[in-house]
């Protein structure tokens, strides 16, 4: 569990030192794509709730320990209380990107494809399907709240790579990284603020009310949604 947390602190924090990300940008009018089919299974099962920098870690590995199980039941106690509301993170987001990818005139169907094995592009895309000229990949690396350290709230993140490639012969049309709520702010990368009408407290205040609760992540998911279909203009 503590090499879990480490990576996932890694993850977020996108270093402020790394290599600037270069994304590829779409040329819609070369590219003569009018027909996107959104590949699915682009989410984990569970929302994070974690709390950068807190107290039990900085007591060695006792306290990293310690501090890694108190992450692990925050972030159990948070989705048990999205299940009391039915909330579906995966087609909320599904929904969102279909509805922004029609509106810029896009012929949009999700499509059911490979699991994958962790939050990543797929390996490999499938041969173009019936109707399908492109495929739109979304890889949600991780959702749910946030806090930047021990008293500070707790607000919706979320962190994705996009990449739509050709269904033909599956060269990449477009890519880029997006993240709603970063720690850091890294070159290269899009990054969007936070909603602060879902700030929560404290982790009671996170499971006080569950449907504002879900209803922060699906804000958070439908900006990125939206985000990524402007990337197609």
């Amino acid at each position: 569990m503590l090499r879990k947390i480490t990576g996932l602190v890694t993850l977020l924090c996108l270093g402020a030192c790394a290599t600037p990300y270069v994304a590829t940008p779409y040329d819609r009018a070369s590219a003569s794509v009018s027909s996107v089919r959104v590949l699915d299974d682009s989410m984990a099962d569970k929302a994070i709730a974690y709390e950068v920098a807190s107290v039990g870690s900085n007591f060695g590995l006792i306290g990293a320990l310690v501090d890694a199980g108190i992450q692990a039941e925050r972030q159990e106690a948070v989705n048990d209380a999205l299940r009391t509301v039915t909330f579906d993170a995966e087609a909320r987001l599904e929904a969102r990107l279909t509805e922004a990818l029609r509106a810029q005139g896009y012929n949009v169907a999700v499509m059911a494809g490979a699991e994958r094995p962790k939050r990543d592009f797929l390996p490999s895309y499938p041969g173009a399907a019936e109707g399908a000229e492109a495929y739109l990949d979304v890889a949600v690396m991780n959702y749910g709240y946030m806090s930047s350290g021990a008293g500070q709230p707790f607000r919706p993140m979320v962190a994705a790579k996009v990449r739509l490639v050709r269904a033909s012969d599956s060269s990449t049309l477009m890519e880029n990284q997006i993240v709603y709520n970063p720690l850091n702010t890294v070159a290269g990368i899009i990054t969007l603020p936070p909603n602060p009408q879902y700030a929560f407290n404290n982790r009671s205040d996170l499971l006080a009310d569950p449907t504002r609760l879900a209803a922060g992540i699906e804000d958070a998911l439908g900006q990125v949604a939206l985000t990524a279909a402007q990337l197609l203009r």
